[in-house]
């Protein structure tokens, strides 16, 4: 293995460990505001169930998940020099984010009971909601070819 190699594979063991700490992070936050806002468990159908968080929660929530992006951006850009390598940091460390907050979830909450289980994805632009199936199955795919990406 050459020096860039091992200077390659270091740098993305270090995204993916960053990325999975982020998850565990927002994994938190969500036990905290299930357990605020949804103390006899979180169950959604609609964009009306999340109207019981008030508006200046969700106007952070809203700031913290653009923040979360903007943390995911800039250690792509620390990682790599080549615009190319960039994007594909970016999406493996969001990839590799996604599929840990749900893992801690699991972990924390026993949550979601079943990967046909509703969740929100994100609020940016709009609330996204769905099957935690599809965000787990995107996200697998997407990152294992961005590492695939990254390695080359």
């Amino acid at each position: 293995m050459t020096g860039r190699e091992t200077s390659r594979n270091r740098t993305i063991t270090i995204l993916a460990i960053y990325a999975v700490a982020m998850g565990l992070l927002e994994a938190a936050v969500v036990v905290y505001l299930r357990e605020l806002y949804y103390p006899q468990g979180f169950s959604i159908q609609s964009v009306w169930d999340l109207a019981v968080i008030p508006q200046k929660i969700m106007a952070v929530e809203y700031s913290r998940e653009a923040a979360t992006i903007v943390m995911l951006a800039a250690v792509a850009l620390l990682a790599f020099r080549e615009t190319s390598r960039r994007l594909w940091a970016f999406l493996f460390a969001f990839s590799a984010w996604d599929i840990a907050y749900y893992v801690f979830l699991y972990i924390f909450l026993g949550w979601p009971p079943a990967l046909t289980t509703l969740d929100v994805y994100f609020l940016i632009p709009f609330p996204w909601i769905g099957p935690v199936w599809i965000p787990l199955l995107l996200f697998s795919v997407l990152g294992a070819f961005s590492f695939s990406r990254l390695r080359k």
